[in-house]
């Protein structure tokens, strides 16, 4: 029961439109101010990603934005994403329809970020989230959270932290409902464990969910016993038998 105590909160989200959506004048000011604090963090232009910058090898990803274009069901049906873009830059926005989650996986400067949005509770809050993968020290793509950024959406998941949530929650994220790929912003930082281990496909890549799987069976107990979160991410898809795949969103377009 305690293993799947803060699982029966994630659900998935709508999948990304094509809608163009305008920032508010304030919000907008808001976001240059913090896009000059992260400066060294921001995205390069969409011009400048898939020029061939990095070497796709058995372990390791090119520099570049990924997206969960494709998630396929143990019946083998698959159903075909389209991730938002606002003003040439790539967002997760909280204002859709409750039914697919969303990621993006950034890789800038040797370093790695995993970008989502889900609805979690039986409200369906959105939560935005981002977070640093560090290699493990393996020949294959595997990789270690262990923490999440939580930068949009006031939710129980606060509980782990609750002192003041809701001004750490006040970021352009939450206050806009997007949430900019490369945007190191800080909200509610959430302790947790994940190994995420990816596959080179035809095309991209996917989550290798057995091992995603494996993984969380062996430390489930141990880290709810320390009030932290386990298998924030791709628990709720890989328990159900799917299959999350993602592909360089240039290739998308």
């Amino acid at each position: 029961m305690k293993k799947t105590l803060l699982l029966l909160f994630i659900v998935a989200l709508q999948a990304c439109s094509d809608t163009t959506v305008q920032l508010p004048t304030d919000d907008v000011d808001k976001g240059s101010r913090i896009d000059s604090k992260l400066e060294t963090n921001a995205v390069r232009s969409s011009s400048d990603i898939g020029t061939g910058i990095g070497v796709d090898t058995d372990n390791s990803i090119p520099t570049g934005i990924y997206f969960s274009n494709k998630k396929c069901g143990s019946d083998k049906t698959c159903k075909n994403f389209t991730p938002e873009k606002i003003d040439g830059k790539y967002v997760l926005f909280k204002n859709q329809d409750s039914n697919e989650a969303a990621y993006y996986l950034l890789v800038k400067d040797n370093a790695y970020y995993l970008y989502s949005l889900q609805f979690l509770d039986e409200d369906y809050s959105a939560v935005g989230s981002w977070s640093q993968l560090k290699r493990i020290d393996e020949p294959d793509l595997s990789f270690e959270i262990e923490t999440i950024e939580q930068v949009m959406g006031s939710d129980y998941m606060g509980s782990y932290d609750n002192v003041n949530i809701n001004n750490k929650l006040n970021t352009l994220a939450n206050n806009s409902g997007l949430l900019e790929i490369g945007s190191l912003l800080e909200g509610n930082k959430i302790p947790t464990h994940e190994t995420i281990k990816f596959i080179h496909t035809n095309d991209g890549y996917k989550v290798d969910c057995e091992n995603y799987i494996k993984k969380y069976e062996e430390i489930a107990d141990e880290f709810f016993k320390k009030n932290m979160a386990v298998g924030f991410h791709f628990y709720y898809e890989c328990s159900s038998g799917n299959v999350i795949y993602f592909q360089d969103v240039n290739k998308l377009q």
